[in-house]
């Protein structure tokens, strides 16, 4: 009985260890990353949290607005070829039940963005280079990992946004979790949100109201691959 107890508590690092018994390849800026599908397949193949899922597919009443795929962003061109929101495995089952307890109340998830291939990050680093506002491509960001999603809130009935502190990407006080000087409303509906994400595992950033991470992220592997690809990998996995 000790024996089996032991394997089942080394059998994450085992995974841990299959995984890395190859090189990934590194960024420029010294990063490993995953940013081949025959990689991303291996490693989904060893450990099926690996998998990044789509959201359209997992939260069907949810809304999206992918910004990134549009010139309304921080770049001001679009940096996405296609309007997907991705999430790694465990962290999309959770942000699932999320949005059922959310449906409850009367509320949708408003989706803008989940998985980030690392090329965007690099993008934002290199043309805003302000870290408090975008990740640092020698560590990469939790969007990378899969392990953060962006998103606010709609009425079900109405179908319309519920009133928030700032615009999405608003680079300015508005969007601190900390503001207060707005209305009641967007301060409660900000609180909605906090609370449904946190009750299934996800933090606060403290800098933007409407990003999440998710409890493990460090552990996880960083992707450059396109929404495309990995849809098309993972119909071949499954």
């Amino acid at each position: 009985m000790k024996q089996l107890l032991l394997l089942l508590l080394l059998l994450p690092f085992l995974g841990m260890a299959q995984q890395l018994s190859f090189d990934l390849p590194k960024s420029k800026y010294g990063l490993p990353v995953v940013n081949d599908v025959e990689i991303y397949k291996k490693i989904v193949q060893a450990d099926p949290n690996n998998e990044l899922l789509d959201l359209r597919k997992l939260i069907p009443n949810a809304q999206f607005k992918v910004t990134y795929a549009t010139a309304e962003n921080l770049v001001h061109r679009p940096l996405y070829p296609t309007a997907d929101v991705f999430l790694r495995k465990p962290a999309a089952l959770a942000l699932k039940k999320a949005s059922k307890s959310l449906k409850k109340q009367g509320y949708g998830l408003l989706l803008y963005d989940g998985y980030r291939p690392y090329e965007v990050t690099v993008i934002f680093y290199e043309t805003i280079k302000d870290t408090t506002f975008v990740a640092d491509p020698h560590k990469g960001s939790k969007h990378n990992r899969g392990m953060a999603i962006d998103l606010s809130l709609y009425d079900l009935k109405t179908g319309k946004p519920l009133p928030m502190p700032s615009d999405y990407d608003e680079t300015t006080p508005r969007a601190f979790h900390s503001y207060m000087e707005t209305s009641p409303e967007a301060i409660a509906n900000r609180k909605i949100l906090r609370d449904a994400l946190e009750k299934v595992g996800f933090e606060i950033y403290t800098w933007e109201w409407w990003h999440y991470d998710f409890k493990g992220w460090k552990t996880c592997f960083t992707y450059d691959i396109w929404h495309s690809k990995i849809r098309a990998a993972n119909a071949e996995l499954h």
